[in-house]
């Protein structure tokens, strides 16, 4: 009996420890997208972020031993931060909300998720994948995922387009690069009231892509690549 009640003891003292463990790690990370948003992708060191995240380097060293090694699970751990932080925005959109109105509640929650930290960190590190080959080959598999991800959401949001093939697809990444466009370009006068105006009129838009007939631009771009 003595024996079973030591292995019980035991066996809390390692999940204790397992979980310390993990809530350590998930802050070293923590800090380390903090630092990305803070200090740039090129001044993060682990050093600055050991101190973010109040451990000390040899935790720092067990956990990651090398920046390499801390980059690639921060990007891991980024990129499901910003899957739950766009899922939770698309679910938040009333189930009352359909058609025209349900479309646009997916534009104003995209938006408030290209405008979140979360998206800001992963721009600084896009940015920085441009001239360093290793973190670039990190984020675009992150990125495909991710993608993914959103293609899916976007299924549902605009399900009524689904069948419209080039269209839709059209749809979608005007979608897309017109909001990150947007989102990156923080230094502007008036801003809210420009974006809410450029907002309002991609919702338009797309509804007219999926109305007007073959005559029109969409029409025409489709029957020029099929």
């Amino acid at each position: 009996m003595e024996k079973a009640k030591g292995d019980a003891a035991t066996g809390q003292d390692i999940s204790w420890q397992a979980q310390k463990s993990a809530m350590t790690r998930d802050r070293i990370l923590d800090a380390a997208i903090n630092c990305f948003i803070s200090l740039g992708y090129t001044n993060v060191t682990t050093a600055k972020v050991a101190s973010a995240a109040g451990v000390s380097r040899g935790a720092m060293l067990h956990h990651f031993p090398s920046k390499t090694e801390l980059i690639q699970a921060a990007v891991e751990y980024l990129h499901q931060q910003l899957l739950e932080d766009y899922s939770s925005r698309v679910r938040k959109i009333p189930a009352t909300a359909k058609g025209q109105k349900r479309r646009r509640a997916g534009i104003d929650a995209y938006w408030q998720y290209l405008t979140g930290d979360l998206f800001t960190a992963y721009h600084e590190l896009c940015v920085a994948g441009r001239t360093d080959a290793e973190l670039k080959e990190i984020l675009e598999e992150s990125t495909r995922r991710f993608d993914q991800h959103v293609a899916e959401s976007n299924s549902e949001l605009f399900s009524e387009w689904n069948d419209h093939g080039e269209r839709f697809l059209i749809a979608m990444d005007l979608t897309k690069f017109l909001m990150e466009g947007m989102a990156v370009g923080q230094i502007v006068s008036n801003r809210d009231k420009r974006v809410k105006r450029m907002l309002d009129y991609l919702a338009d838009r797309l509804e007219e892509i999926f109305q007007e007939g073959e005559s029109g631009a969409i029409g025409r771009h489709s029957a020029k690549n099929s």
